[in-house]
């Protein structure tokens, strides 16, 4: 066996499954032993408890009842009974699409379950657990692999174990000898089959440290190579005009942060000579004004006769910046133009026509920016208002638009500073520390399920008063059988249920943009007084008379992010709420939620996150799945100084020849 091979050569593997495989990215042996287990569970049993939500563990649990056969909607079946610990504690446990499972467990038999429990309205539940009736043995670490489509966790193991002492040794190994002997890793052979046939503790946690170094080095040393090509480029500096003729447009008067950043900004532009292209970072908390900063480079830009393009992760958000923007650079001659991912080929094309000319624009856009076939012309200044994600390669392929040469990213997530310096290495950094004047602190509440009915009237109270509210969930519909979370399509036929006389919509990402947007018109003009949405409205959306935020299973969520979302109430005169809802019993869980009901600050809730979960809390645990490698308990803050370190020095030393790997892209996501 060879790693290229195809994962057909391998017994059980047909055609069917070969394809189902490949659909998951998993064409080669390689990619199958680079698919690492979710998690690893160990032969030690545990007693049913609350604390354990979310963790894979063993239970030893007696059918307490007869076991029944559930149908649910979509035509989904579910095997079903009850069961209890030593204790008398108790939990459900479903089997979904598995009915034959009826004459092979009895009221009375006792099994040993592995899975991960999790919670809804302060019960217990296991979803589709494995079992075995012989005791484990408590020393043992196995490996637990996310399923896919039509295939079981056991039967990709099944393959890794055929593929893995074969193709291991032929597996290259990307770090430098020199850097690996440096920090005292394992090879990577060692530390892959550590990953998947773990000996002990110990050699798992080595084995996971050294595959997260490696992404991080590589992180680094493209970081490194990155400014090292920009350090020696110079481009010719701006003209500063007097601050007022931007500020005297505006509505209101600008903090002094604002005043600050926007000082910060002009100077990295300007100069009577050449100066080095602008590579700023943008921090600022929920509601410091980010938007009117971005506003006063593009103004520069603009008196200078440059354009600038504006980039939002959004199309709701784009069309929000474009209008903003409209109203504030009406009557100064500098156009707007928007291009998003439903504007028409026609628009297009006349939109084009306009941005290929010679005099300054303004370009709001979605990822539509990125395509080869937006054409620009004469552009200085690219802004990017990407959350907390960093993407060197997609700012190079923006800032080619017409020649761009400065760039400012705005992180709409307040990122601690040490965190922030080795995530955006490199770049020069800004926070917005100072909130507007007059804006009303959040009162923020933390509430368990059986508070619904009291929620509901609370919402009713609202409307009735003339207000908005939003609520938010983490699905879209109950599409996961090992979910017992309220999904965003349940929660809407609940409000409609308990509102029937108020006008209420639902909004989600799959949905095509021309509807979002509609949805999205009707609740701005007041039309739609209840929106219940998935997490697509967490970013920039601004809607002054919604005051009432309602947050199902918040558990689910990170602090910031639940920072993010609170911040879309509280934009108007009216006093606002925000509604935490969660039956989970976590301690950790109860001191997380507490802290957001006592804190508005976003950077204060960051390093709270930052001590307590990591900065795996900043990349979230769920991209391309979970692999364990984005765990708080690796992902340290001392591990990623440890790779900055490392690649600062080995792109000192190193040959062309070892850089030449690197070199190949720069992507830092």
């Amino acid at each position: 066996m060879k790693p290229n091979d195809g994962v057909e050569v391998l017994k059980g593997v047909g055609d069917a499954r070969r394809d189902t495989l490949k659909k998951a990215g998993i064409a080669t042996l390689s990619d199958l032993i680079f698919t690492l287990p979710r998690s690893w569970r160990s032969g030690t049993v545990f007693p049913l408890d609350p604390e354990r939500v979310g963790i894979e563990a063993c239970y030893e649990l007696t059918v307490a009842a007869e076991p029944t056969v559930s149908f649910y909607p979509g035509g989904r079946r579910a095997f079903k009974f009850t069961a209890q610990d030593d204790a008398g504690t108790r939990v459900t446990v479903l089997y979904f699409h598995q009915p034959y499972l009826k004459g092979q467990i009895r009221k009375g038999d006792v099994f040993f379950f592995f899975g991960a429990l999790r919670e809804k309205k302060g019960k217990l539940y296991l979803f589709s657990p494995e079992r075995q009736t012989e005791r484990p043995d408590p020393d043992a670490l196995l490996p637990v692999y996310a399923p896919l489509p039509g295939l079981s966790g056991k039967a990709l193991s099944k393959w890794i174990d055929a593929a893995l002492l074969p193709c291991l040794p032929q597996i290259a190994d990307p770090l430098p000898e020199r850097v690996r002997a440096a920090e005292d890793l394992p090879n990577l052979a060692h530390a892959l089959y550590s990953m998947h046939r773990p000996e002990s503790l110990a050699a798992l946690e080595k084995a996971r440290e050294r595959l997260a170094f490696d992404r991080l080095f590589r992180f680094s040393v493209q970081a490194a190579l990155f400014n090292r090509q920009t350090v020696d480029i110079k481009v010719p500096g701006m003209t500063a005009p007097k601050l007022a003729s931007f500020t005297s447009r505006l509505p209101y008067r600008l903090t002094g942060a604002q005043e600050k950043v926007i000082g910060e900004i002009w100077d990295d532009m300007c100069g009577k000579e050449e100066v080095p292209p602008m590579n700023r970072l943008l921090q600022g908390d929920v509601g410091s004004g980010k938007t009117v900063v971005a506003a006063a480079a593009a103004f520069l830009c603009g008196v200078n006769g440059k354009s600038t393009l504006i980039m939002a992760p959004t199309e709701i958000l784009a069309r929000q910046h474009y209008a903003g923007l409209s109203r504030l650079f009406e009557g100064t001659g500098l156009p707007l133009y928007l291009l998003t991912g439903s504007t028409t080929k026609k628009e297009r094309e006349a939109l084009y026509e306009k941005t290929t000319r010679k005099e300054p624009y303004i370009l709001v856009g979605t990822h539509a920016l990125f395509e080869d076939s937006a054409l620009c012309e004469n552009v200085a200044l690219t802004v990017i208002d990407e959350q907390h994600r960093f993407g060197v390669r997609q700012r190079d392929r923006l800032n080619e638009k017409g020649g761009a040469f400065h760039s400012l990213v705005m992180s709409a997530t307040p990122i601690p500073r040490t965190l922030a310096m080795f995530l955006y290495a490199g770049s020069r950094i800004s926070v917005l520390d100072e909130m507007p004047p007059g804006r009303i602190p959040i009162q923020t509440f933390y509430v368990g399920e059986d508070k619904k009915e009291r929620i509901y009237n609370f919402l009713r109270e609202k409307v009735e008063a003339g207000e908005q509210a939003y609520v938010v969930c983490p699905l879209i519909e109950d599409e996961e059988d090992t979910s017992p979370l309220q999904s965003a399509k349940e929660e809407w036929e609940a409000v409609q249920k308990h509102l029937p006389h108020v006008s209420s919509a639902l909004l989600h990402g799959k949905m095509k943009p021309a509807e979002k947007d509609e949805i999205m018109a009707r609740f701005k003009a007041g039309e739609t007084k209840i929106l219940v949405s998935t997490t697509v409205i967490e970013v920039g959306v601004d809607v002054p008379n919604a005051t009432t935020m309602v947050i199902v299973n918040a558990e689910r969520f990170g602090l910031s992010q639940l920072h993010q979302l609170r911040g879309r109430v509280g934009r108007g005169k009216i006093a606002s709420t925000c509604i935490l809802v969660s039956s989970a019993s976590s301690k950790t869980v109860r001191e997380r939620l507490q802290k957001l009901c006592s804190c508005q600050d976003g950077f204060e809730l960051a390093n709270f996150d930052l001590e307590h979960r990591g900065p795996g809390a900043f990349f979230g645990t769920r991209q391309t799945g979970f692999d364990g490698l984005w765990d708080p308990e690796i992902l340290t803050m001392p591990l990623f100084q440890r790779a900055g370190r490392a690649a600062r020095a080995f792109v000192e030393s190193a040959s062309p020849e070892e850089l030449a790997p690197y070199e190949k892209s720069y992507h830092l996501n």
